[in-house]
């Protein structure tokens, strides 16, 4: 069936009653109104009852799957959809919205709803970490926590981008865990310790941080960044670097392009890890696998994509 004639189903998280996500909402249900599609909106009550939501979305009416909502919202639909091979569209309401702003897709509610019932599919890769799905990128260690942090604050202070940075500044200050491990990235073995590692999976995200391995993303590989222990002041200067995009110059910050990782204790330890998957942490075994995979998603994208900003 051509995709225009597909059933639509938006899938959401219920939010607290904020003005701006009531009128979201609102701004939803116009356009998809105006749309003549065959649509429903379906809204989880709690964020852990969205995978199971949108399982049976899947099931019952098999289509496009819209995600509205942040990073963890666009993750759990477009697992969904990558499994059932279902076109999957994006209505971005988070902080940053990579995702979105990578495809052009607009970040005014109305605008992105009529992208879903008006625009064409495209291909796009993913990335897969023992085979569960990221859209913009994974990570263990020190980011992890910045991001679990983040969130802790961000729902206690508002979801802002300043609060995003003191967020960090905060976790900074922390004595942090040194990982010994073991990489092998595209058939390259390596050891090193590292207070993080990070595979990006989103251009515009690496551009934004002022990092060369933009370029790699774009043509389909990962960006993998790995981060040997450093003092609090050097910790303080990378997140600085960060945020005037200048992270191509960051003292003893190790990058990478790779299509394929293998990742593991190097003194065979527990064999769990945390890893943050698009913001979530999920408890992961070892080795883990992360990997590229080239035009893994249907998303539909404007036809005419706004400017990447």
């Amino acid at each position: 069936m051509a995709v225009e004639r597909l059933p639509i189903t938006v899938l959401m998280n219920a939010r607290s009653g904020s003005k701006d996500k009531f009128d979201a909402r609102s701004a939803i249900d116009e356009a998809l109104k105006a749309s003549g599609r065959d649509v429903q909106v379906l809204v989880a009550r709690r964020p852990r009852e969205l995978s199971a939501l949108v399982r049976q979305a899947a099931d019952t009416r098999p289509g496009i799957l819209v995600a509205a909502g942040g990073d963890g919202t666009l993750n759990t639909v477009a697992s969904v959809a990558h499994a059932r091979a279902l076109p999957f569209a994006v209505i971005p309401l988070g902080t940053f919205n990579y995702f979105a702003r990578d495809l052009g897709i607009p970040l005014d509610a109305a605008a992105a709803t009529r992208v879903v019932t008006e625009g064409r599919l495209r291909r796009v890769p993913v990335g897969l970490v023992n085979g569960r799905l990221f859209l913009n990128n994974a990570s263990i260690g020190l980011y992890r926590k910045l991001l679990e942090h983040r969130e802790v604050h961000k729902n206690r202070f508002g979801r802002h981008r300043l609060v995003a940075l003191a967020s960090a500044l905060v976790t900074l200050l922390r004595e942090h865990r040194t990982y010994r491990l073991r990489l092998d990235i595209d058939g390259q073995p390596m050891t090193l310790p590292a207070l993080t590692v990070f595979f990006g999976r989103n251009a515009l995200q690496m551009e934004q941080l002022g990092l060369d391995e933009a370029v790699c993303v774009a043509r389909g590989e990962l960006a993998v960044l790995a981060l040997p222990p450093a003092s609090r002041l050097d910790l303080l200067g990378l997140i600085l670097r960060g945020a005037a995009a200048r992270l191509e110059n960051a003292p003893d910050l190790r990058q990478y392009c790779a299509q394929r990782v293998h990742l593991d204790w190097l003194d065979g330890a527990a064999r769990r890890i945390r890893v943050a998957i698009d913001g979530e942490a999920i408890d992961c075994t070892l080795p883990l696998v992360v990997e590229s995979v080239p035009d893994a998603l249907q998303v539909i994208v404007p036809a005419q994509p706004e400017v990447r900003q």
